[in-house]
C-alpha cells in the first residue's frame, strides 16, 4: 500500500482529487465571509481596495465562490506535493519558467506571438458575428474601463494557470507518461476545472449551507450529461487547454502559452464589454460567447493549426529543458 502511494500518478490524483475537496468544504464558508464584506461595505466607508473586493464579492455567485476555493486549495496542496516529488531521490521538478523568471528576447518574442494568435483569430470571429448580425456594440461601452476590465484579469491568470498547469503538474505528468498522453491528460484535466458552473437554471439551493460545495459537484457533473454543453464549452475548453500544452511541448518553455493565455482572456473579456447579443444565432453555433459554440470552436482549432504550421520548422531545433 505505502508504495502505491509512492507513485507518482497516485500522488498527482491526491492531489486533484484533495483539491476538490477542499473546495467543497471551503467554498460555503468563503461565500459567507464575500458577503458579510459585501454588506459590511455597504454599511460602512471601507478602503478603495477593500472596496474593490466588496463589490466583486457582491456580485459573485456561488459558482465563483467554488472556482477561487479550489484555486486556493490547489494552491496550498501544491507546495506538499513538489516536496513529495523530491523526495527519496526522485528527479525534481524543473522550473516551469526554465532557468528564470525573465522571458529574455526570445522569451517577448513568444509573448508577443502568442497574443498575436489568440487576440487575433478571435477579433476575426468578431467581425464575422458583426457581419452576421449575432452581436452590436454595447451602447455604455467604454473603451478604457474595457481595457482596465480586461488587462488585469489576462495578466495574473495567464501566470498563474500557466506555471501551475503547464509549468508544475506537465512536468509531473511527463515522467511517467509520453508527450501525447501528458497533452490529453493535462488538457482534460484543464477543461474539467474550468467547467465548473452549474447548468444554467440550475443553483445550489442554500450556498450557506455546508455541504453546498457538494451539492454543487453534483451540479457540475449533470453538465457533462448536456450534449450542448459538452460540445459547446467542453471541448473549446479542452481545445485551449490541449494548444496551451503543445506550445508547452513543442518550445520547451511557458511564454509562447502565457502569452496565447493572455491574448484569450483579454478578448473574451473586452469583447464581453464591447458587444451585446443580437439576433437570433443557432445556440449550437454560437451561445452568446466567443467561447461558447461551434463557431468559437472551429476559431480555436485554426488557432492551433496555425501554430502548428509556425512551430513546426523551430521544432525539429527545440531542445528539453
Amino acid at each position: 500500500m505505502t508504495r502505491i502511494l509512492q507513485h507518482e500518478l497516485v500522488k498527482l490524483f491526491l492531489f486533484i482529487l484533495l483539491s476538490f475537496l477542499g473546495a467543497a468544504l471551503l467554498a460555503p464558508h468563503l461565500y459567507i465571509w464575500g458577503k458579510n464584506l459585501a454588506a459590511e461595505a455597504a454599511a460602512n466607508d471601507l478602503s478603495a481596495p477593500m472596496e474593490w473586493l466588496a463589490n466583486k464579492c457582491d456580485r459573485a455567485q456561488f459558482s465563483r465562490y467554488f472556482n477561487r476555493a479550489l484555486m486556493a486549495c490547489a494552491l496550498l496542496l501544491l507546495y506538499p506535493l513538489i516536496k513529495s516529488l523530491r523526495a527519496k531521490g526522485q528527479q525534481q521538478v524543473k522550473p516551469p519558467f526554465s532557468s528564470r523568471i525573465r522571458p529574455g528576447a526570445q522569451g517577448w518574442k513568444d509573448l508577443g506571438t502568442g497574443i498575436l494568435f489568440s487576440a487575433g483569430f478571435l477579433t476575426l470571429l468578431v467581425v464575422l458575428l458583426y457581419q452576421l448580425s449575432w452581436v452590436q456594440t454595447a451602447e455604455d461601452f467604454q473603451l478604457a474601463k474595457a481595457i482596465q476590465k480586461a488587462l488585469i484579469p489576462a495578466i495574473i491568470v495567464s501566470l498563474l494557470e500557466e506555471w501551475l498547469f503547464r509549468g508544475v503538474l506537465y512536468d509531473v505528468l511527463m515522467r511517467k507518461l509520453n508527450t501525447t498522453q501528458t497533452i490529453i491528460g493535462l488538457s482534460l484535466f484543464f477543461a474539467a476545472v474550468h467547467f465548473l458552473s452549474p447548468p444554467k437554471g440550475q443553483n445550489v439551493a442554500d450556498p450557506t449551507h455546508a455541504l453546498a460545495g457538494f451539492e454543487m459537484l453534483r451540479l457540475i457533473g449533470l453538465k457533462f450529461l448536456t450534449p450542448q454543453s459538452f460540445f459547446g464549452v467542453f471541448l473549446t475548453l479542452f481545445t485551449v487547454g490541449a494548444t496551451l500544452a503543445y506550445t508547452r511541448a513543442r518550445t520547451g518553455k511557458l511564454w509562447l502559452a502565457i502569452g496565447l493565455h493572455a491574448g484569450w482572456i483579454f478578448a473574451l473579456k473586452f469583447t464581453n464589454k464591447l458587444t451585446n447579443p443580437s439576433g437570433e444565432p443557432p445556440k449550437i453555433l454560437y451561445n452568446n460567447s466567443i467561447m461558447d459554440g461551434i463557431l468559437p470552436l472551429c476559431t480555436l482549432i485554426l488557432t492551433g493549426l496555425a501554430l502548428f504550421l509556425y512551430l513546426r520548422p523551430r521544432s525539429q531545433k527545440a531542445k528539453p529543458e
